[in-house]
């Protein structure tokens, strides 16, 4: 029995055919693997000094060329070389621009314009005057006081422009309907504003420049009675520089609500 046992042929070794299943998962993992330290690599900084350490290793280890390591941390160059200074008209007519934007929000008869280098606040000329007349109302006390307080912290020349709707004054020099007229009531209601700011609420006489344009820059056209109430106005133009303002366009208008 025991030579035939012997004799009996060895089992075949049921053998799947190709790679072990454990290598597609243990690829799988290797793959992961080198994916998460790719990352890692990507989202760190080189190291400048270590950086040219290793260069110079690797220089001087093929022979190309002798290089000192050094540990001093690249510095940048500095661009700002001296602190800019603004004069004190344009650090003024910032803060005029500010408050003369809150002031035209809070009262409906105040207007803003403003540049790059100026303010205008246009005063709604029934607020100040009866029609025809120059002499200013008691109602108009508040918001020239708050005018008032613009020009003298203003470091600069405040033009005060009347404009009118082509009608002069009740009592003119001139004929009626000359166009003078209107150019004699806008320029009386400059300086009527004018004095009452210099005499009244003690603006230095030095800061205020009374002009008139009459009726030839008119906002509406006078044609309708609410162009003409529009056109009848005094405006406060604060500029950075003597002589004649430019006029930009494109300028910010802000409407009283």
């Amino acid at each position: 029995m025991s030579d035939d046992a012997a004799a009996a042929p060895a089992e075949e070794c049921k053998c799947e055919k190709g790679a072990p299943k454990w290598v597609v998962t243990f690829g799988d993992m290797m793959s992961l693997l080198l994916t998460f330290f790719v990352l890692l690599l990507s989202f760190s900084t080189t190291d400048i000094v270590k950086y040219k350490k290793m260069v110079g290793s690797v220089k001087e280890a093929f022979g190309v060329a002798t290089v000192s390591p050094t540990d001093t941390v690249p510095r940048g160059k500095r661009v700002i070389t001296k602190q800019i200074t603004l004069p004190n008209v344009f650090a003024t007519l910032v803060t005029v621009r500010a408050k003369a934007t809150r002031a035209s929000k809070s009262s409906s008869e105040l207007e803003m314009e403003n540049g790059a280098d100026w303010v205008r606040l246009k005063l709604d000329g029934d607020t100040v005057f009866d029609r025809g007349s120059w002499t200013i109302k008691p109602e108009a006390a508040d918001v020239l006081a708050e005018i008032a307080t613009l020009v003298r912290e203003f470091e600069g020349v405040v033009a005060v422009e009347g404009h009118t709707d082509g009608t002069g004054p009740s009592q003119s020099v001139f004929e009626d309907g000359s166009y003078l007229g209107a150019y004699e009531l806008g320029m009386m209601r400059a300086i009527s504003v004018t004095s009452y700011l210099t005499d009244v609420l003690n603006v230095p006489p030095r800061k205020l420049a009374p002009t008139s344009w009459g009726d030839t820059r008119p906002r509406e056209t006078n044609d309708l009675e609410e162009g003409r109430r529009r056109n009848r106005r005094v405006e406060f133009e604060f500029r950075t520089a003597d002589g004649d303002a430019v006029r930009e366009s494109g300028g910010e208008v802000i409407r009283a609500r």
